[in-house]
């Protein structure tokens, strides 16, 4: 997978479907991956915005998921773009990470040792050192922010997010708060004061579980996978100009 750095930006051109959270559902990732190539030309791209892996309950795709998004790494390395996520974040520190109750991180761990064996550690590195190689976030050229979470408030222009993990991924307050934070944790006038740092006028983040999608002031939270009911996307039409997040939710769309 190429190295793009914290930041990758994307130019006036195509589509881009933004998918959200699918936590290891393998049919649902299917199902955005054949949505996608049907829009599929050197201008269109598909994002999804961290936590691939990790499901609270059903069948866990979480390997095939990671091993397809690998694969569409390399195949489609200008077109293809998987973001970090806290679930990757907590498998990068080796940090145990609970969803539902369940400890995801010894769950995860499990899956490794039946499918590799003894090899399992090896696999965990490799899978690992790929998702230090994800970006945190996209900028488009028509002014939107991607990413799993957010806004944070330890920004202060975008090349602190270009640079994001030059100093680590622990005790990183700015990366932490990209990761994790909620709305409450922030406010409206946090996410307009965050946009006008790194020259957006709105964004799209996941994370936050809700039915479909939910617009807050000039942030858009999105489910694609694991939803409060509706399954939701957005196919962003990147040569279009964003004025704020009510011109983000007329290009929301659901999938069963």
């Amino acid at each position: 997978m190429p190295d793009y750095g914290d930041l990758k930006e994307l130019p006036r051109q195509g589509k881009a479907l933004i998918v959200t959270d699918l936590h290891g559902n393998l049919d649902d990732f299917n199902k955005i991956r054949e949505i996608w190539k049907d829009l599929s030309s050197k201008d269109n791209h598909l994002i999804l915005t961290g936590d691939f892996i990790h499901p609270m309950d059903g069948d866990d795709g979480s390997l095939d998921i990671l091993d397809a998004v690998q694969a569409d790494c390399e195949k489609y390395e200008n077109n293809f773009h998987p973001l970090l996520g806290n679930h990757e974040w907590a498998t990068i520190l080796h940090i145990s990470i609970y969803k539902g109750g369940i400890n995801q991180t010894l769950k995860f761990e499990k899956l490794l040792k039946d499918k590799f064996g003894d090899a399992w550690r090896f696999k965990l590195d490799e899978y690992t050192n790929f998702f230090q190689k994800l970006p945190i976030a996209v900028k488009t050229d028509n002014e939107v922010f991607i990413s799993h979470s957010g806004p944070s408030k330890g920004i202060s222009s975008l090349n602190d997010l270009r640079n994001m993990t030059e100093k680590g991924y622990l005790d990183n307050i700015p990366l932490y708060e990209l990761l994790w934070n909620r709305y409450g944790d922030y406010s409206a006038k946090d996410v307009d004061d965050f946009l006008k740092i790194v020259g957006c006028r709105a964004m799209i983040v996941g994370h936050t579980p809700v039915e479909g999608y939910k617009l807050i002031g000039n942030q858009l939270i999105v489910s694609s996978s694991f939803s409060r009911g509706k399954k939701a996307y957005v196919e962003l039409d990147l040569e279009k100009d964003i004025k704020n997040g009510h011109d983000l939710e007329k290009m929301v769309k659901y999938f069963q």
